[in-house]
């Protein structure tokens, strides 16, 4: 019954409701946390350095009194010769270190109490090592004030520990909203994009359909067949030129052959003037053919004579149908080629006069106009393409990374506030806003 009544009249415990924050007011908010951090971290470490402060003019004040210190007299005078020495530099030691009188902020005041700290025991450890039997009450002392000190630094290691956290905390939350920030704007940029190459490319396909379109009127109209033909008969002449070409070939090859063999003959007989116009006949044959028609065969035929008479004497030996058939009497060789040549000539001033209408014709140059501007358009389209794939790839990707930021940040704040925090943060503008 004493119980059900107790239960009664027990006043229930206060239940920590949730922070609800607005997503543009997290700085500010973040801004608090680091001064009440602050705040808090003065509040607690107040009493230490106070103590703090006594403490080290205790210290202060044994370390003076140890100058007229008399020391123990029943300590065995070797170790008394030892402190005598010790005992100066030891004062030195610590008078430097104490000279220091901490201040400042918590981290600031902290940091020189540390070292405070540290140099007292380092200066206990060395000169004053030999100073414990000479004076062990003045020793006993400093040792006592400096554990003092160790305990008070402690304390405030504590408080110092706890600010360090939670300002780790602020910042990575700040961290966590800078990098939503950073997202949400790279992201509305990404959209931009992919929009901006959506509207090129509709533009470009409506470009080239009108190009395509164009091409496909410029092919009905009348001068298009005139246009067709000559482009055929074009073709005709080209194949044409292709076969004179072989068939100067057939004509050069035996005959560069045989007048070689003939070149050298007439050298070893020293028959000079003969091997330097059989020279002439080669540079011609090897090299490109003359503008003149009529000069390959004009050359061959000044060397046919002497070039027959080496073949009756038997220095020069015909060894196929082709070397039989051109150097059988002095006509057929230079004859040959001249008709081909003749032919070569007429089929190539047929092309040119052909070229010179077909590029006279109205269709012609719009035809090249589409066609460039059709192909310009096209590599456009790749590439504003490749620019919207490229587009949609990051902004997926900033969607993924801006919800495991967004957990992250939720985690970091609830943190910070040590209860559930509700953040408004705003979602991402979806594909079609």
């Amino acid at each position: 019954m004493f119980k059900q009544l107790r239960d009664l009249f027990r006043r229930p415990e206060p239940v920590e409701e949730g922070l609800e924050l607005s997503f543009d007011d997290l700085p500010a908010w973040l801004d608090a946390r680091e001064e009440e951090i602050g705040r808090r971290l003065s509040d607690a470490v107040r009493p230490s350095e106070e103590a703090i402060g006594g403490t080290l003019d205790h210290l202060r004040e044994a370390v003076a009194r140890m100058e007229t210190a008399e020391g123990d007299e029943e300590v065995h005078p070797r170790l008394r010769d030892i402190s005598k020495k010790a005992l100066p530099l030891f004062m030195k030691s610590m008078t430097q270190i104490l000279s220091r009188e901490p201040s400042g902020d918590p981290e600031t005041f902290y940091a020189t109490a540390v070292e405070t700290l540290k140099g007292v025991l380092k200066a206990m450890k060395g000169q004053g090592k030999y100073l414990s039997s000479a004076y062990p009450d003045e020793m006993k002392e400093i040792r006592t004030v400096a554990k003092d000190l160790g305990r008070e630094i402690n304390t405030m290691t504590e408080a110092i520990t706890r600010a360090r956290e939670g300002r780790q905390q602020v910042e990575d939350a700040r961290k966590s909203y800078e990098s939503l920030v950073r997202i949400r704007e790279e992201h509305v940029a990404a959209a931009g994009q992919v929009r901006e190459c959506g509207t090129a490319l509709a533009e470009a396909e409506r470009t080239i359909r009108e190009a395509e379109e164009g091409l496909a009127a410029l092919k009905l109209r009348p001068e298009y067949t005139r246009k067709h033909e000559i482009e055929e008969r074009m073709r005709e002449l080209d194949a044409l030129d292709t076969e004179t070409g072989r068939e100067i070939a057939a004509f050069r090859t035996p005959a560069i052959h045989l007048f070689r063999k003939a070149e050298k003959v007439a050298g070893k007989v020293g028959d000079t003037a003969t091997a330097a116009a059989i020279g002439r006949v080669l540079d011609a044959c090897t090299g490109s053919l003359p503008d003149d028609e009529e000069d390959l065969p004009d050359l061959i035929e000044a060397v046919m004579p002497a070039t027959l008479a080496m073949i009756r004497q038997g220095d020069l030996l015909l060894k196929n149908q082709d070397e039989v058939r051109l150097f059988s009497d002095p006509d057929t060789l230079p004859a040959g080629i001249r008709r081909v040549l003749h032919r070569q000539r007429e089929v190539r001033e047929q092309r040119a006069a052909l070229e010179t209408t077909h590029a006279a014709l109205p269709g012609v140059l719009d035809e090249q106009r589409l066609l460039a501007a059709l192909a310009e358009l096209r590599r456009e389209h790749v590439a504003k393409s490749a620019a919207r794939t490229r587009a949609e790839n990051l902004r997926e990707i900033l969607q993924t990374s801006y919800a495991a930021e967004r957990e992250k940040f939720s985690s970091r704040t609830a943190a910070l506030a040590g209860r559930e925090v509700e953040v408004d943060v705003p979602d991402l503008p979806s594909p079609a806003s």
